[in-house]
């Protein structure tokens, strides 16, 4: 019996297929410098003399949301903790703004 060990990939005269994306790319927060954010964050919670408990759980939950599902949704969870007055408006703008230069579709 004979094998057939022909070539079986793709040659090179042959079209490629590409198969269309399963699901549309979201703007996420890049963790490749989460650091360097996080210290932004505090020194924007520090210049606006936010207090600390407030700072911190605010940090965790945006750098969380940021991550886990959406820029967008961070920034709305901003926003959200600024019309309550767990700080002043201003402190949302620069962190929507932080929020948007740390951003990476994914």
């Amino acid at each position: 019996m004979a094998r057939n060990t022909g070539y079986k990939r793709r040659r090179s005269d042959e079209l490629r297929e590409f198969r269309p994306r399963e699901s549309q790319k979201t703007a996420m927060l890049n963790l490749h410098r989460v650091s360097s954010f996080r210290y932004d964050l505090k020194e924007i919670m520090s210049h606006y003399e936010v207090s600390e408990a407030v700072a911190t759980s605010v940090i965790a939950s945006v750098i969380a949301k940021g991550f886990r599902v959406s820029i967008e949704s961070a920034r709305a969870f901003v926003r959200d903790q600024g019309r309550l007055g767990a700080y002043p408006v201003e402190v949302s703008d620069e962190i929507c703004s932080l929020l948007d230069r740390w951003s990476r579709l994914r």
